[in-house]
């Protein structure tokens, strides 16, 4: 199937009450032809090409340093307190630091964007009411704010950091522009600390939910990369993604006409038996766990390498420190978030002996 990511009419699906000539009066909708996420080539291939000067593989590499200090910071805290909130203690410090170090944005403003951000991303969850589309402008006006300030302030007086790279990034005469920074800020920002966050939350919880399965991967540690691949697979932090249609096609005697927009279900294709042996069986020794998490093709996503690592290293960290890490609740009271695109947990208690 020939298919674009594209931002044709997303929001017949999104918000279908919603008048494409109202769109522009929407703070969270606005922002959106800027953002990779939903644009196609021959745009799509400019911004990628730009901000991939800045975003490289040695970059990441540069980071596991850092993020090794950030993740053995937190394991003091939760040393020192003996239990917490793993999903506000841990899972979203985290992600936040590690993307806020490579953006440049001051670690003192970091839980401040947290939950404008997550207000904001809600623009992608199905069947958008009235009500949500305003929760969403509200969070996308207060993050807009924010990277408008701080693209301007690095304008002035660049740093050693990925905006001041994006900022300076160029091909040729082309730049990226004032609108396309504070895209890419938002969504390098958001992607890096939601996505990741329910990484690390919905991957530790498979943990504690299969003891047999965390005793492996203390046992054997050089296990924990393939693991991290099956905790993706397995609870994927992203349940769905929007396609339009370019060619006619028939899949299971429906017919899909050019142009129509579908919802792709990652969630249960990760659970496909034709391509997963035993698909609803946690498995850290799997080695068929490709997953489709980060997207495909020319819309992998830029930050899948940064993502990766820091779980490793979170879980690394947590299964050689704490060997008696447990569940400090009944299982049973864990709950989600009641979203269907972005998949994570409300919290996680956690204690430690």
């Amino acid at each position: 199937m020939r298919h674009q990511q594209g931002l044709k009419d997303p929001y017949r699906v999104f918000a279908p009450w919603l008048k494409k000539e109202e769109w522009p009066e929407h703070a969270a909708l606005r922002r959106l032809p800027d953002i990779l996420l939903w644009i196609n080539p021959p745009d799509h291939t400019r911004l990628r090409k730009l901000a991939s000067y800045a975003f490289t593989a040695k970059a990441v590499r540069g980071m596991r340093p850092r993020i090794e200090g950030m993740v053995s910071s937190l394991a003091d805290r939760l040393q020192e307190a003996g239990s917490l909130d793993y999903m506000k203690e841990f899972a979203y410090p985290l992600p936040a630091m590690a993307t806020g170090t490579m953006l440049g944005l001051p670690e003192a403003d970091l839980p401040h964007l947290q939950d404008p951000m997550r207000a904001f991303q809600d623009v992608y969850e199905l069947g958008l009411t009235a009500e949500d589309l305003a929760a969403c402008d509200a969070g996308a006006a207060i993050t807009d704010a924010y990277f408008t300030d701080l693209v301007n302030e690095r304008r002035a007086k660049p740093g050693d950091d990925l905006l001041s790279a994006l900022i300076a990034a160029k091909d040729g005469d082309d730049r990226l522009t004032q609108g396309e920074l504070i895209g890419m800020c938002n969504l390098l920002f958001g992607a890096g600390f939601e996505t990741t966050t329910n990484l690390l939350g919905n991957g530790l919880f498979a943990l504690l939910s299969h003891p047999e399965q965390m005793a492996r991967l203390r046992a054997e540690p050089e296990l924990i990369p393939g693991a991290v691949e099956e905790m993706l697979r397995f609870d994927s932090p992203t349940q769905l993604v929007n396609r339009v249609v370019d060619e006619a096609l028939e899949i299971g005697g429906t017919l899909i006409p050019a142009g129509a927009s579908v919802i792709g279900l990652v969630g249960s294709a990760h659970r496909d038996a034709r391509r997963y042996t035993d698909p609803d069986v946690f498995d850290v020794t799997r080695q068929e766990a490709s997953v489709l998490s980060f997207s495909s093709g020319i819309h992998y996503c830029l930050g899948a390498g940064l993502a990766r690592v820091e779980a490793q290293v979170a879980f690394t960290t947590l299964l050689t420190r704490f060997p008696r890490l447990r569940l400090d609740a009944d299982f049973d009271e864990v709950r989600f978030r009641p979203r269907l695109t972005l998949r994570g947990l409300e919290s996680l208690p956690i204690a430690v002996d």
